[in-house]
């Protein structure tokens, strides 16, 4: 197995393994990303991200090269989507703070494309 699929393979399990298994008012990160140097985006900015995501309560749902695209355009080479536990997980205890505003540096450093959402889990209509 590639270096970088089996490091992707540990942190998926452990992020599955660690958090809890349901959340009150979860929101998906997701991103769209073109990794121009695989090499020091799994290294450098995955060994500084990962252990954020973990430490917020992320859970790694997918991080893949392969997506179909049924409609529209899809840009980069890598999608990846990450559950949180509420948006101010997502969103100040991670994607704000200091430390991940050092490792967001790093993501740039080694890719052409970034397009990072958040998105709220399905709530109904009211009627």
């Amino acid at each position: 197995m590639h270096p970088i699929f089996k490091a992707l393979t540990t942190i998926a399990i452990a992020t599955t393994a660690l958090t809890a298994p349901a959340m009150a008012d979860p929101i998906y990160m997701i991103a769209q990303i073109q990794i121009e140097d695989h090499s020091a985006f799994f290294e450098e900015y995955g060994a500084a991200a990962g252990p954020q995501v973990l430490g917020n309560g992320g859970r790694v749902l997918v991080a893949s090269p392969t997506v179909d695209t049924l409609e529209g355009a899809w840009s980069g080479n890598w999608t990846v989507v990450i559950e949180f536990p509420s948006e101010e997980a997502a969103k100040q205890d991670w994607y704000n703070s200091d430390a991940y505003q050092e490792a967001i540096e790093l993501r740039i450093a080694s890719t052409s494309l970034n397009n990072i959402v958040l998105a709220p889990a399905f709530v109904p209509p009211a009627e």
